[in-house]
């Protein structure tokens, strides 16, 4: 069934967008008190609620024009693709000054410096669907808590208490994950990753994304000594960030009930940042997003994917390839099928602390006269 646009030219999502912009701006933003009527009235699967169907839906709990909502990443996020392409030189110049202040990062990253230049979109995505799930479990929207940054959050804790020894402590050591950056002995690293293998995760396998991506990767094996691994740190430093964020706690059960609103938050802050004049802030969010990357080691909740790998994805590629302002929700929710309701996942994202995505609406006269005329 047709929703927006014709099944048959879905990239006429360009157009429409930029038939909405010009010359006058015809969107207005979906304001909190709208996103929480949305989120309490919005039932089922995405691709089989009523809010997001050819009709359109009501504008307000009192507001009965119809209208079409239309999602897009920040825009922070396309002026980092800019930077780039545009300054691609003077950038690795940064980054590389900044990370010889970072224990252990030159040796991590040598040979493998272009990586730096590089955002694993795929990684970020399911990083930003584990941070969803976990606050909509928070907030009653569903069961999944985004278990996957749970089980990252309880072996990086546990490989750190494991080559620490008997002298580590919770509240001492709650950010002193510098030791992991000097190496992690071959029995520490079986120890380990023996309980987890029977756990349906297998740690020797993020030694692979190092092969592929150095900069998100967790983890690298050292060549002359295969017996001994060491920890990425711009991992290490995400890990001191969320531990300041929590106010120096090192609990993994306590860490697991917040972590979504946390890492959200950071990444949030670092977005804001990049609207600032510090010459240095585009090299410090790389880094930032290569650490919340490679922090992240699980890949396994299907569902938690679909509401971010997929959702967020889907959209730095409709705008980063293709330039799309912003895309219809009607016709997302369609292909998608996230398995979760999507007003909920849109009042995550759309949330003022982080504002992953702006959120607006269009009036469905306006649309479907533009529609009409492509």
């Amino acid at each position: 069934m047709r929703r927006v646009l014709p099944d048959k030219n879905p990239t006429f999502d360009y157009q429409l967008w930029q038939s909405i912009i010009r010359p006058n701006p015809k969107y207005q933003q979906v304001r909190k008190p709208e996103r929480d009527w949305l989120a309490s009235i919005d039932r089922g699967s995405s691709e089989i609620s009523d809010l997001w169907k050819r009709e359109g839906r009501q504008l307000s709990k009192t507001d009965s024009t119809k209208v079409f909502d239309f999602i897009s990443i920040n825009d922070q996020f396309e002026s980092l693709v800019d930077e780039l392409k545009m300054n691609t030189l003077d950038l690795k110049n940064r980054i590389e000054q900044k990370i010889k202040n970072i224990p252990g990062a030159e040796s991590f990253i040598e040979g493998e410096e272009n990586s730096l230049l590089e955002i694993n979109w795929i990684i970020l995505g399911r990083v930003i669907g584990a941070a969803v799930a976990n606050i909509g479990a928070g907030e009653d929207f569903w069961r999944q808590t985004g278990n996957d940054s749970y089980v990252a959050l309880r072996f990086w804790a546990d490989l750190k208490r494991e080559v620490k020894g008997k002298a580590y402590d919770a509240t001492v050591d709650a950010d002193d994950y510098t030791i992991l950056a000097q190496g992690i002995e071959g029995d520490n690293w079986k120890t380990v990753g023996d309980y987890y293998r029977q756990n349906n995760f297998d740690p020797d396998s993020e030694i692979l994304r190092s092969i592929a991506h150095r900069a998100s990767s967790p983890f690298r094996q050292e060549n002359n000594h295969p017996n001994r691994y060491y920890a990425n740190p711009f991992a290490i430093a995400h890990q001191k960030s969320l531990s300041a964020q929590f106010k120096g706690a090192d609990d993994p059960e306590e860490l697991a009930k917040s972590h979504g609103r946390l890492t959200l938050e950071l990444l949030g802050s670092a977005l804001r940042d990049l609207k600032g004049s510090d010459l240095d802030r585009f090299a410090n969010f790389v880094i930032k997003i290569h650490g919340m990357c490679a922090f992240h080691i699980v890949r396994t909740d299907i569902i938690q994917q679909k509401i971010g790998l997929h959702l967020f994805s889907n959209l730095v590629a409709r705008r980063i390839e293709r330039k799309v302002g912003a895309s219809n929700v009607p016709d997302i929710a369609k292909h998608l099928k996230t398995g979760f309701s999507l007003a909920k996942v849109l009042k995550i994202l759309s949330d003022k602390n982080h504002k992953i995505i702006e959120w607006n609406s269009v009036e469905k006269e306006i649309v479907d006269k533009i529609v009409n005329g492509l």
